[in-house]
């Protein structure tokens, strides 16, 4: 009997979650398709493009409110079983509180698990590829990105860029230089590319190699000035964010930033969320509980839910604020990424005492 009733506790579960984030697909893809608007008409970018924008973008925006759709998930699936008296039937039956409090986590992690898959494992190489797909339509004859690297032209240069770490540093740069007449006049190689003010760039060991007529000439060089008047914003095309790379991906580049002397806290910061976001769907799932059995106990089905996504906001913007404080005081990441939690955990074991008297 009580195998049965826990099987129907789960199966509300994943079906209250499935239909939250039903709901909160279709406001996140008409929100950000709205926003995408302001981007048609650069270059060959349309409403068909922004569409498979839009759609190749959702795993990963979804995936960011995978703890929030845990939480009103089990607000929702809890709400409706107590509306129906569904639990007091349940606890007359023999199944305690704490045996439905069980349930429900253990059915919350399956569903961890299921996100887990799909978010760290599909959706960071859907989301790179939408940027990548946006990038190239819209500036289609200056930039391309490439699996290997980056391609700019401007003017008679055709430049390759193998990494854009930020906006003012570039390695393994190739230059190629072509004269009125379309012929290739010189290519150079630099180890790295770096500016302060977007005007003068310094070619850092380089090598150059001149084309004559019938031969070649090589020269190295262990810096170069070079004017070129390239765009801040067109940089942005090779710049991968933290949340569109798998996990294994953003470790390597946390390695490299490190050992290269560069910050990298930006981007530990998203690696340490993305580790503790399993934990963090499970605590959301634990609050839900800790809510209902508690301070939601006489509160319509609605004015839960509100508090539900208001809970959820809170949660979103305190990470938010920690963030910044880590940048800027210059904490651990890793304490940045846990704090927001161990806040959270206080609120579920104060509003969870309830449950101890059940």
């Amino acid at each position: 009997m009580i195998k049965v009733l826990e099987r129907y506790i789960a199966k509300t579960l994943f079906l209250s979650t499935a239909f939250v984030t039903l709901v909160v697909t279709g406001v996140l893809f008409l929100m950000m398709l709205l926003t995408e608007l302001k981007s048609m008409g650069e270059g060959d970018y349309g409403i068909l493009q922004a569409l498979s924008y839009v759609l190749m973008r959702l795993p990963s925006e979804l995936y960011q409110f995978s703890p929030v759709l845990i939480l009103l998930g089990s607000i929702a699936s809890l709400s409706v079983l107590s509306a129906h008296r569904e639990l007091t039937v349940m606890r007359i039956s023999g199944c305690s509180i704490r045996r439905i409090v069980y349930t429900i986590l253990s059915a919350a992690g399956l569903l961890i698990i299921l996100v887990g898959v799909i978010g760290e494992g599909f959706a960071p190489r859907l989301s790179y590829q939408a940027e990548v797909r946006k990038e190239n339509v819209q500036h289609a004859g200056q930039a391309m990105v490439t699996a290997s690297g980056v391609w700019f032209h401007l003017n008679n240069n055709f430049i390759y860029v193998k990494r854009i770490v930020d906006r003012q540093l570039l390695e393994g740069v190739v230059r190629y230089q072509f004269n009125a007449a379309h012929q290739l006049k010189a290519a150079y190689y630099a180890k790295t590319l770096t500016t302060k003010n977007h005007r003068t760039w310094e070619m850092n060991d380089v090598v150059k190699t001149t084309f004559y007529n019938n031969h070649t000439t090589n020269e190295s060089f262990h810096s170069l000035n070079w004017n070129l008047k390239l765009n801040p914003n067109l940089l942005n095309i090779g710049l991968i964010d933290a949340n569109d790379m798998s996990l294994l991906k953003l470790s390597k580049f946390v390695t490299y930033l490190r050992q290269n002397g560069l910050r990298a806290s930006d981007y530990q910061y998203v690696f340490w969320q993305r580790i503790f976001k399993p934990l963090t769907s499970l605590i959301m799932a634990f609050l839900a509980v800790s809510f209902v059995f508690s301070i939601f106990t006489n509160m319509p089905f609605g004015f839960r839910i509100l508090l539900g996504v208001l809970l959820g906001f809170l949660f979103f913007i305190l990470n938010a604020m920690i963030g910044e404080l880590c940048i800027v005081f210059q904490f651990p990441p890793i304490f940045a990424a846990f704090s927001p939690l161990f806040v959270f955990v206080l609120f579920g074991m104060f509003f969870s005492k309830r449950l101890v008297h059940f």
